[in-house]
């Protein structure tokens, strides 16, 4: 731990320890890379991907899809890309916090576009505009490229956007307005 200084009128000047550890190499690199991934997804340029994404990338979010569960490494990252892009138009996640902590980069995100093509065959285009926010979380190998990725997203409120669910029956409308602002 590192000394500070307190400079606190009331308490005078004293030393006291700081929580706070300096960012390693390992952080760096990984809020580095992350961002670089951010850059490919808004877009869609992924002519870079073999650059930070390891040849040994696993995404846990592709798992449900019987035919793109069996993708690893860039190639995955590439499918996501390009079928993300395509179901939404103007695709983009903006950066809120990014948080890095050894081999793991946390970043929560707001996710917007305007749903045109089909979204991995759960639905068809819309028109409908989505915003939501997701926290993903992101694992960095030793040669400095992401190995892996889990996300958490507010998919409540974005299968709302697109119309998939909604309330049961009318008596409920005005709790999903008041909940997750949603109109029908």
């Amino acid at each position: 731990m590192e000394k500070i200084t307190d400079t606190n009128p009331k308490k005078g000047k004293e030393k006291v320890e700081s929580k706070v550890k300096p960012e390693t190499e390992t952080e760096t690199t990984g809020v580095r890379v992350i961002r670089e991934a951010l850059e490919a997804l808004n877009t869609g340029d992924v002519s870079r991907v073999h650059e930070f994404i390891s040849p040994e990338y696993f995404n846990h979010e592709s798992q449900v899809d019987p035919v793109r569960s069996k993708l690893r490494g860039p190639e995955e990252f590439i499918d996501t890309v390009k079928n993300l892009r395509s179901a939404f138009a103007d695709l983009h996640y903006e950066e809120q916090e990014t948080i890095a902590s050894g081999d793991k980069v946390i970043s929560i995100l707001n996710v917007t576009g305007k749903h045109v093509g089909n979204f991995f065959g759960i639905a068809p285009p819309t028109g409908h505009n989505i915003s939501y926010q997701a926290v993903h979380i992101h694992r960095i190998g030793n040669d400095g490229k992401v190995v892996e990725h889990k996300a958490i997203r507010d998919d409540l409120t974005f299968m709302m956007q697109l119309g998939i669910v909604g309330p049961a029956s009318p008596e409920y409308e005005q709790l999903f307005q008041a909940w997750k602002g949603f109109k029908q």
